[in-house]
């Protein structure tokens, strides 16, 4: 229900978000942080603590309203921002750093385009050898590549963990063959992955964009709860 312009409110962040993106004339605008919390109360806390491993359930990579190309502009960057201490063994997310690989060739090998749900990214996560976890503490941001696969980990703590992880999107798609080598940080990290100085790369279908069932329910949920604030109000009113 509220944004805050990150150049205000973090700009020791944004600083750092711009650089991995290639200059702050590569972002979209407008650039803003929300408060649409993601919360880590009890996860599996009924489950013994299982530490980062191919065998966690939910592996993913977002991005579930459009239509992944290896060049895509919808997700230039991931982040989590940390909006309450993250101590180990506390719910902090699960994150595969050799999984950028993985999705890179997959998403090369696809130049008409995989929607989620049907790339089955998460499948690649049996691939992976390598995996972290992310803790932290009040105001950390961890910039993530937008082809890391990640996960939710357990909470058994009883300490409830607060996250936000938008996504920082392009003001044009990815370029891997550019004449001056002004490659973004971002698509240097696909570049390596794919074992080349520079790539050749079309799209061979329109980009779309697609409206998840969750999106319909989260509106719904909004317009709910501006409901509820309205009746609040005017209830302290009278």
């Amino acid at each position: 229900m509220n944004t805050v312009e990150v150049k205000d409110f973090a700009p020791r962040a944004r600083a750092g978000i711009c650089d991995f993106m290639g200059g702050e004339d590569r972002v979209k605008q407008p650039f803003v942080w929300a408060d649409g919390f993601i919360c880590n109360f009890n996860i599996r806390a009924d489950e013994p603590w299982q530490s980062p491993s191919a065998d966690v359930p939910g592996w993913h990579e977002d991005g579930d309203w459009f239509k992944h190309f290896l060049d895509g502009p919808e997700q230039g960057l991931l982040t989590i921002v940390v909006w309450s201490d993250i101590l180990p063994q506390s719910g902090g997310t699960f994150v595969a750093p050799d999984s950028i690989g993985h999705i890179a060739r997959k998403l090369a090998a696809h130049p008409e385009g995989l929607y989620n749900r049907e790339a089955r990214f998460d499948q690649m996560i049996d691939q992976c050898e390598r995996f972290e976890k992310v803790t932290g503490e009040v105001g950390d941001v961890f910039l993530i590549h937008p082809y890391m696969l990640h996960a939710a980990s357990s909470n058994p703590s009883g300490r409830a963990r607060f996250i936000t992880n938008p996504a920082v999107s392009l003001n044009e798609p990815m370029c891997f063959n550019r004449p001056d080598g002004d490659y973004s940080l971002v698509e240097q990290v696909v570049l390596n992955a794919l074992g080349v100085e520079s790539l050749d790369w079309e799209i061979t279908a329109e980009r779309e964009r697609v409206v998840p069932e969750r999106v319909a329910k989260q509106k719904k949920m909004l317009e709910e709860q501006k409901e509820r604030l309205g009746v609040a109000c005017l209830w302290r009113q009278s």
